[in-house]
């Protein structure tokens, strides 16, 4: 079914499922891209300029092999301090921006789509950044 013109064509079934409440969405780093929000892959590769260990052996390894949560985990454990300076990091880089209404028009649409008839938000989000929080903020929403 599209519900308008040239629009995805999404199955019955999952409608149906929408409206049982039985769809919970998933989200990752690509929500947050239009908003100026690096990538996973853009996260890691930001937190080692920023942080004094080199991208080699192990760590490259990870990276290559695109597990990105693994680097992560690597630096942490490599690092002085690891958790408390891969967290500043990553508050550093993920509030450098100014974010207007429209960088999370589509973080208010999932947050609608993701509400059951009964008010329940059924999402599950996997990003870092507060553009969730955000949007829920300005759209006066209790989630």
């Amino acid at each position: 079914m599209q519900l308008k013109p040239n629009g995805p064509d999404i199955p019955e079934a999952f409608l149906r499922a929408h409206e049982d409440g039985s769809v919970v969405f998933f989200t990752g780093a690509g929500i947050s891209m239009p908003a100026g929000l690096p990538g996973f892959k853009s996260l890691v590769n930001e937190l080692y300029a920023r942080l004094p260990v080199p991208k080699a052996g192990r760590h490259n390894n990870a990276i290559c092999a695109e597990q990105y949560d693994v680097a992560i985990s690597l630096l942490q454990k490599d690092l002085a301090n690891g958790r408390e300076q891969i967290t500043d990091a990553l508050i550093d880089i993920l509030t450098a921006k100014t974010f207007k209404a429209k960088n999370w028009e589509t973080h208010q649409a999932l947050l609608t789509l993701s509400r059951t008839s009964g008010g329940q938000t059924r999402l599950i989000t996997t990003n870092f950044d507060r553009l969730f929080e955000l949007a829920i903020e300005q759209a006066s929403q209790s989630v």
